[in-house]
């Protein structure tokens, strides 16, 4: 029978290659006996994207030779060596982090942890690395500038429901996760989807253990600038099992978080002209802030993650695994603001006060008069969740074959709740420039120094209730829900010697679904009622807050900017009591006989269907030249995809029609990998592949809204309309890598790399000409417009200095730099603005990781500082024709730890040492626009390891 079996097996694999086969870079295991105890010979899920189908990973080929007497390193040295063999041994450009023990990656936030590996960059919103709630359909890591990068769990593809193509990375607990990889050049078998990279996150296997283990930690933090604590509790029990069916591994790992944070924010508005001879001295281009501002952000994160699994060793030639994962999320936000409303096209600076200026002629002091002010408080709850079903089968059916079989289900949800409330100054519709507002102030402000600040002449003005009113609420709901059925089957046979060593294949079917449900509603209230229409005429009386002074609470908060800024406080918008954002938005409207949105019409409605057909095929190859041995593989991954959007016409007469657009492309995906050896430690890669990643599900949405054909543009001649654009093409990218690689110990490697990468179909918003009815429309939409370059180098360097005499030899150290260029099509400049190129938003062209380590005995400690210098954070900053950049960044983060015995160990760490002040600043660095303070995080945690 089991002849029978090898000789389908053997015939379908030479099929499935000659035929192109497929795969998915997600794998389960190499089908082998399992490690002896002791042994510590890992036997990872999935098979390392790194390597061929069927070859041991990376750790494994570092720990082959391991007996039972050898003593297994664990901590900061076992994960660089780990995460070196690992770099060193792939047959492709791989960058690794490595947890330092279970339950231990070393930093306290996923996202954190992708900052310490070479190329990579993240955004930081909210005290943590993560995606600003307003958008969070974008990564928050950007992989040589790109922030198309492809998530894999275990080697599977995975996104989250929020409309985007990434993973939530900040919502999965780094407790879980064994390490993460970053592929940044992919070869054929790596699941198509990102041009930047792909990140891979890690969890464990009962056979990663030679028997039973028991983990758990319990961790405490202190958020120093909001004054709170939080914690997290985290357990892993794994065993191996030998029973009359063979043997059997059980593993269960969970985590349950809370976190807190707050951002303190202070805005200078764009600076204007001032009129001419109001500053006496002032230099001829003389400009001054219209205004200042207050961002005044809190809030919480709770977090819980479930990884489970079971193994099990049915046959010498047959291994079956099964997991499933749980990511679930909650973030609970408060964003309140202070800020003028100021109209005109010139700055009002205060006739007869002192002004400093720059050497730009921007204000850095002074006083401005004429100003209005008004507060808004805009509270969201998010709660998102992800839940992943696998299971795989791993048969060495002959002594050449190896088969892998996969399947994939990833469920997923993505709730939101969002409301808004403002109090104003004004008391009537209109009242919206200095002459027609009631309660005008002046204000003084001081750029200049560690800290800006800034306050009013009339403290008292702000702080009393009797001078606000309610002009408007709004609220909003988010029910987004998607799933992905997955299967796979990859083929590997040895052809045993000679220039081919082998030929590899598969195929992947995945058919993916997501439906989109979001709304918007805001409603301005007069004393007349309230009108979701904002249509009341000019003088019309707001409602004053003294009829619901229940809806006013003091602000800013404590010590707020360091206690220097608007001192005699202000009023933030309050919501009535109840049981969640949406209760309290409820409350809030029903005070003023409004109606929140509670459905979903068919205008807040998107669902689409994405089936994807992949075949693969590659092959390996080692040869000698020169004197050099040389081997890599030569692939190509060709790729089909089906897209069906479906939404809502709306016809300018009010009718609406029921809208389903198809999309379909054929994409083929060559790679090449080559590596020559050139002594037994020091070898060089070239790299070549093409990638392709998708627009966001959000960018494809269908409803289309033809306005009025009788208001014709008068350039085109033609009526307008309102699109999504499913006929989206993906973005594509051609890869170039050249490294060289040095590893003169177990620990230590001298690595540099050289990479470009040519983009094209950026995606920007734009018009296109197309028929309804029988009359042509241009449809404002969003299109394929923008190509690319992306261009830099990478060093990277670690080594224990173990030469060293005595506890001197304890010391380490890890050090990258990475230097980006990028040049891309601005389709968003207008003629004569200078800004037809720029580089791609959220890059640093300078970043660099310094980390000292020291690992002796039972202490461990790391000193880590990561910084990046300028970029471009938007292409338009607030609301003006210029780019918005961000200044330089840094983050000094500390950690010790010490082994009280073989079992318990106790660790203390802090981030944001240095409590630096992110800035930003439109178009040049002597016009600032925000300063933002975070909180210093400080934790203390015990764990226990049996």
């Amino acid at each position: 029978m089991r002849d029978i079996a090898s000789r389908w097996l053997f015939g379908a694999s030479v099929v499935a290659i000659a035929t192109g086969g497929i795969h998915n870079i997600a794998h389960a295991q190499t089908a082998v006996a399992p490690p002896k105890r002791g042994a510590e010979l890992r036997v990872e899920q999935g098979r390392d994207p790194s390597q061929p189908t069927g070859a041991l990973n990376a750790s494994q080929v570092a720990e082959q030779g391991v007996s039972d007497q050898d003593i297994v390193v664990t901590g900061v040295r076992e994960s660089l060596r780990s995460a070196q063999a690992l770099k060193r041994n792939a047959n492709q450009i791989i960058d690794s982090v490595q947890a330092q023990d279970i339950g231990k990656l070393p930093d306290a936030n996923t996202t954190e942890a992708l900052q310490r590996i070479t190329g990579v960059q993240i955004q930081r919103r909210y005290g943590e690395g993560a995606t600003d709630f307003d958008h969070r359909t974008s990564p928050a890591i950007t992989v040589r500038g790109l922030t198309q990068v492809q998530n894999f769990l275990d080697g599977r593809a995975i996104y989250s429901a929020s409309g985007g193509r990434a993973f939530d990375l900040e919502g999965i607990p780094p407790e879980l996760l064994g390490g993460i990889d970053v592929y940044k050049n992919a070869p054929a078998n790596v699941i198509e989807g990102g041009v930047g990279a792909a990140v891979n996150l890690r969890t464990r296997l009962p056979f990663d253990q030679p028997g039973q283990t028991i983990s758990g930690t319990l961790r405490g933090n202190y958020y120093d600038r909001v004054d709170k604590f939080g914690y997290s509790a985290s357990g892993l029990y794994s065993n191996r099992f030998d029973t009359g069916i063979g043997e059997i591994g059980v593993l269960f790992n969970a985590v349950y978080s809370t976190a807190h944070y707050r951002q303190d924010g202070i805005l200078a508005n764009p600076q204007q002209p001032i009129p001419a001879g109001s500053i006496p001295g002032a230099p001829a281009n003389a400009r001054a802030p219209m205004g200042m501002q207050v961002y005044d952000d809190l809030g919480d994160r709770r977090r819980l993650g479930i990884a489970s699994a079971v193994q099990w060793q049915a046959a010498d030639n047959l291994l079956i695994t099964g997991q499933y994962q749980l990511a679930k999320y909650w973030f609970n936000r408060r964003g309140a603001y202070y800020y003028t409303v100021n109209g005109g096209s010139q700055s009002n600076p205060l006739p007869g006060s002192t002004f400093t200026f720059n050497n730009e002629g921007y204000a850095t002091s002074g006083s401005l008069r004429g100003q209005n002010f008004e507060t808004g408080r805009f509270d969201q709850e998010l709660w998102s969740q992800s839940q992943n079903f696998t299971l795989a089968a791993d048969w060495q059916a002959t002594d050449r074959a190896k088969v892998h079989f996969d399947a994939q289900y990833l469920k997923s949800y993505y709730n939101a709740d969002r409301n808004g409330h403002v109090l104003s100054l004004f008391t009537a519709a209109g009242q919206n420039t200095p002459t027609g507002s009631p309660h005008p102030s002046t204000i003084d402000f001081d750029l200049r120094g560690s800290r800006p600040q800034w306050d009013v002449r009339d403290k008292a003005l702000l702080s009393n209730p009797a001078n606000y009113s309610t002009p408007f609420i709004a609220d909003a709901l988010q029910r987004n829900d998607a799933d992905t059925l997955a299967l796979a089957y990859d083929i590997e046979y040895d052809l045993e010697g000679g220039f081919l060593q082998k030929l590899r294949g598969g195929a992947r079917y995945s058919d993916n679904s997501i439906d989109l449900r979001g709304t918007w509603n805001g409603v301005c209230l007069y004393a007349t009622g309230p009108d979701p229409s904002c249509s009341a005429k000019d003088g019309t009386p707001l409602i004053p807050l003294s009829r619901n002074p229940q809806l006013a609470m003091p602000g800013p908060s404590k010590n707020f900017f360091d206690g220097r800024s608007v001192t005699g406080g202000f009023l933030y918008p309050a919501f009535p009591a109840g049981d969640g954002v949406w209760a309290q938005t409820k409350a809030l409207y029903a005070l003023f006989g409004a109606q929140t949105k509670d459905a979903f019409t068919p205008g807040d409605l998107n669902s689409q269907t994405e089936k994807t057909y992949t075949a693969w095929g590659a092959v390996d190859y080692a040869f000698e030249g020169a004197g050099l041995r040389f081997d890599g593989g030569v692939g190509v991954r060709l790729v089909k995809t089906d897209l069906t959007s479906f939404g809502t016409q709306f016809n300018s007469n009010g009718t609406s029609s029921p809208l389903s657009i198809q999309n379909s492309y054929t994409r083929a995906l060559p790679s090449v990998n080559l590596r020559a050896r050139i002594t037994e430690e020091f070898q060089m890669r070239f790299a070549y592949s093409k990638g392709l990643a998708r627009p966001n599900f959000d960018q494809l949405s269908t409803n289309l809204t033809l306005n009025n054909p009788n208001q014709i543009n008068p350039i085109t001649g033609r009526p307008s309309a309102n699109s999504g654009n499913p006929r989206l093409r993906p973005i594509s990218s051609n890869n170039f890598d050249l490294t060289a690689e040095w590893y003169f110990a177990s620990t230590g490697s001298l690595t540099g790399g050289l990479f470009y990468k040519k983009v094209d179909g950026f995606l920007a918003s734009g018009v296109i000409v197309q028929n309804f009815q029988g009359r042509a429309y241009d449809v404002n939409t969003v299109l394929n417009s923008g190509k690319g370059t992306v261009k830099g180098a990478e060093i990277g360097y670690q080594q224990f200095f173990d030469f060293l005499p005595g506890l001197l030899s304890g010391f380490g150290m890890q050090a990258n730099y990475t230097y980006v260029d990028s040049n891309v099509t601005n389709p968003f400049a207008i003629a004569g603005s200078g800004n037809t190129q720029l580089p791609l938003e959220k890059l640093s062209k300078h970043n660099y990781n310094l980390i000292g380590l020291y690992e002796k005995g039972p202490l461990t400690a790391r000193l880590a500082y990561n910084w990046r210098s300028s970029y471009l954070d938007q292409t338009f900053g607030a609301g003006t024709n210029q780019p918005q950049y961000a200044k330089p960044y840094a983050s000094l983060d500390a950690s010790v730890s010490v082994n009280v015995n073989s079992h318990i160990a106790v660790s203390a760490d802090a981030v944001n040492l240095t409590n630096r002040m992110n800035v930003t600043y439109i178009g040049t660095m002597g016009q600032p626009l925000q300063y933002q303070l975070n909180d210093r995080r400080f934790g203390l945690s015990l764990r226990a390891t049996y």
